[in-house]
């Protein structure tokens, strides 16, 4: 009896064992079938695509750092000039204003919108690192920036003009990324406004692994 159910234990691994394999096994050749069939994006389309990206995007998502190294994440309005500086205008009493004006650099990500979006892991985004700078009280590139501001987001932006404790601050972006699609992610130069070459770590996608992010920082 105890041999009987040695066996019967034996054959229902065998067979959780091959139908585990043969699943593994399928579901491999289906997304290399898949990835095959992926179309490479020309880097002509993917200047189109960034000539345009910003166009209905309105705010960015900024990430900070404070001195001791704590991040911190929120969001704000923003434009955009025609060197391609972004400038955000936030309140003196806010973490982001602290941490910028203490480190003087920031993140800056710009995304595209969920309900848009053809599939949630391939959400189409821009980022970049910048560096930042605190206009102080009564600079001269503020009626400037404002006007851009009004430009931009309309009557929302009267309120610029009527709060005193808020700044601009100007974003001077570095080392950009924009990415379009699953294996479209493309670096930008340093005009920020040119697609410079395809940023895909030989196929792994944009980012790679932790082993070979802290391999190519070495």
């Amino acid at each position: 009896m105890k041999k009987k159910f040695q066996f019967i234990i034996e054959n229902i691994d065998i067979h959780y064992y091959l139908n585990y394999t043969l699943k593994n096994l399928f579901r491999n050749i289906y997304f290399e079938l898949k990835r095959k069939k992926m179309k490479m994006m020309k880097k002509e389309e993917a200047q189109k695509e960034l000539d345009s990206f910003l166009d209905n995007i309105k705010t960015v998502v900024l990430s900070t750092v404070s001195s001791e190294g704590e991040p911190f994440a929120s969001y704000s309005p923003y434009v955009q000039d025609e060197e391609s500086n972004f400038y955000v205008f936030i309140s003196t009493a806010v973490q982001h204003s602290h941490n910028m004006y203490n480190t003087k650099k920031a993140h800056l990500l710009f995304i595209e919108d969920e309900s848009v979006t053809s599939h949630i892991y391939a959400r189409r985004r821009m980022y970049f690192k910048a560096k930042a700078e605190k206009f102080e009280e009564n600079d001269d590139r503020f009626e400037k920036i404002a006007q851009l501001f009004e430009q931009k987001h309309g009557s929302d932006a009267s309120l610029i003009r009527q709060m005193p404790d808020s700044r601009f601050y100007k974003l001077s972006p570095y080392d950009g990324n924009i990415v379009l699609g699953f294996g479209a992610a493309f670096k930008i130069d340093e005009s920020n406004k040119k697609i410079s070459k395809l940023n895909t770590m030989g196929g792994k996608a944009h980012g790679g692994t932790h082993e070979e992010g802290l391999n190519k920082n070495d």
